[in-house]
């Protein structure tokens, strides 16, 4: 029995709507680019920047003042709050991913196969990042074709510029995923595993925004891996050595864990 083709064909379509939504609304964005590149819509965006507290810039990743009227600025800040809709999804995803079979009743089918436990958690782990990548290949693709067609930006410049990014969006993307193996592996429902999903990852968005408005914990950042991610940073300096060695860290450690739980777990 081939565990990935069955998770892969199984979560397909729910990851083809969040994919075509994602891209509909990256598509949407883009287009309606040219139009902050009016003075109108400049003058417009300064002033309601300078209407707001330096606080609430900060928690919105604007403590820097940006021109909006540069497309990788313009679409740099949107892709934050996207890149948090693609964190969920993994998250949830992932912390799904064992759980739902007990949930669904057909746990006792798969364990019935001549299949060991180690087998059904690395195909099914496979397929989860497989999907997760085909996923953001298609909202990398929906962007390059934005640029081109919403700047002024050559092919090359949206590839590179894009590819930056969204790396860096699947990297952080598999560091919720395998956060979220060990907990369906831990729970005993789907709902709880959701649940479970959402407070991850907007628990770590407001460590993020804490590690800014907060003197004294800036070391909060590194508990909040969409803070690795922003594009300005993301395209001058990359993701830092203390960003890499959290991440890989849990890349090692929670599907290790996963693991550990899932073959002592009695489902039965």
């Amino acid at each position: 029995m081939n565990v990935f083709k069955l998770e892969t064909r199984n979560a397909f379509k729910s990851t083809l709507i969040w994919t075509i939504s994602l891209c509909a609304v990256i598509f949407f964005m883009l287009a309606f680019f040219p139009s902050m590149q009016t003075e109108a819509m400049k003058t417009l965006a300064a002033t309601k920047m300078e209407g707001m507290s330096s606080a609430l810039l900060a928690a919105m990743g604007l403590s820097v003042m940006i021109d909006f009227s540069v497309v990788t600025n313009y679409f740099g800040y949107v892709l934050q709050y996207l890149a948090l809709a693609i964190m969920v999804y993994a998250a949830q995803q992932a912390a799904t991913l064992l759980v739902k079979e007990e949930t669904e009743g057909t746990i006792s089918f798969l364990f019935a196969k001549p299949l060991n436990r180690e087998t059904i958690f690395l195909q099914k782990a496979a397929a989860n990042v497989c999907l997760l990548f085909f996923m953001l290949l298609l909202c990398f693709f929906a962007t390059v074709i934005g640029y081109v067609l919403y700047s002024s930006s050559t092919f090359g410049t949206a590839v590179k510029e894009c590819g930056i990014m969204f790396l860096g969006v699947f990297f952080v993307a598999l560091v919720y995923t395998a956060i979220g193996w060990p907990v369906s592996a831990i729970v005993r429902s789907s709902k709880s595993a959701t649940g479970a999903a959402m407070a991850i990852v907007f628990g770590s968005f407001v460590l993020g925004v804490a590690s800014v408005l907060i003197k004294g914990l800036p070391f909060f950042k590194y508990l909040s891996p969409m803070d690795w991610i922003k594009t300005d940073k993301l395209l001058t300096i990359g993701l830092t050595p203390e960003e890499w060695f959290v991440g890989l860290s849990v890349l090692i450690v929670c599907p290790s864990l996963a693991l550990l739980i899932y073959r002592r777990r009695d489902y039965l």
